[in-house]
C-alpha cells in the first residue's frame, strides 16, 4: 500500500474574511487528507462544510460586497470567481477526486490480497462437509475486507451529488447577478484546466 497524502488549504480570500458559521463550529483552514480520512471522513466533512458555507451558502453576501467595492459589474464577478469561487470549487473537487482514487486502489488491493494472485486462489475453498462454517466465514471475511472501500465510494457519491446541486444553484446566482448568457459551469472546467 503506498502511503498516498495531500494537503489542501482554504482560499486566502476565505482566511481574510470575517466569516461566521452556524453551531460556532471552529474553523478548519488546512487539512491532509489521507486514505484514513477518506474511510472515517469527519475531519474532511468539517473542512468542505467551512469551505461550502464560506462561497457557495453566503453567494449572494458575497457579490454585494465586490459590487460595493467595484464600480464595473462585470468585473466584480469576474473577480469574484477567479479569486474565491472556482479555487474552492476546485479544492472541493480535488479532495473528493482524491478519495475516489483511493477507494479504487483499496478495491484493488482488496481483490489482489482476497481473490487472487497471478491467477491462482490464495485460500483453498474448504470443504462443507468437514467445517460446516466455512463458507459464512469466508463471506464475512470477504466483506470486512470491501467495508472500506463501500464507505468510501458512497461518500464520493453522496459529496458528488451535494457539489453537483450546490454548483448548479451557484450557477444559476451567478446567472441572475452576473452575465445571464455565461455558463459558470464550463468556465469552471476551463478554470480547472489552467490551474491544474
Amino acid at each position: 500500500m503506498v502511503d498516498n497524502k495531500r494537503t489542501f488549504t482554504a482560499p486566502q480570500s476565505l482566511l481574510e474574511s470575517n466569516l461566521t458559521f452556524p453551531n460556532d463550529e471552529p474553523s478548519l483552514t488546512t487539512i491532509t487528507v489521507t486514505r484514513e480520512r477518506c474511510v472515517d471522513p469527519s475531519l474532511i466533512d468539517s473542512f468542505l462544510r467551512f469551505l461550502r458555507h464560506g462561497s457557495d451558502d453566503i453567494i449572494r453576501q458575497k457579490l454585494n460586497n465586490y459590487r460595493k467595492a467595484s464600480s464595473n459589474g462585470k468585473n466584480k464577478c469576474k473577480e469574484f470567481l477567479k479569486q474565491e469561487l472556482y479555487p474552492n470549487w476546485q479544492i472541493r473537487n480535488n479532495i473528493i477526486s482524491f478519495c475516489e482514487n483511493e477507494a479504487a486502489n483499496i478495491k484493488t488491493e482488496t481483490d489482489q490480497k482476497f481473490n487472487n494472485i497471478g491467477g491462482s486462489v490464495i485460500e483453498p475453498i474448504t470443504d462443507a462437509r468437514i467445517d460446516p462454517y466455512a463458507a459464512r466465514e469466508r463471506v464475512e471475511e470477504q466483506e470486512a475486507q470491501y467495508r472500506d472501500w463501500t464507505k468510501v465510494t458512497e461518500w464520493v457519491a453522496n459529496n458528488r451529488k451535494i457539489e453537483q446541486i450546490l454548483t448548479s444553484t451557484t450557477d444559476g446566482i451567478l446567472r441572475q447577478n452576473c452575465e445571464q448568457n455565461e455558463d459558470y459551469l464550463k468556465q469552471f472546467s476551463r478554470f480547472c484546466k489552467d490551474n491544474a
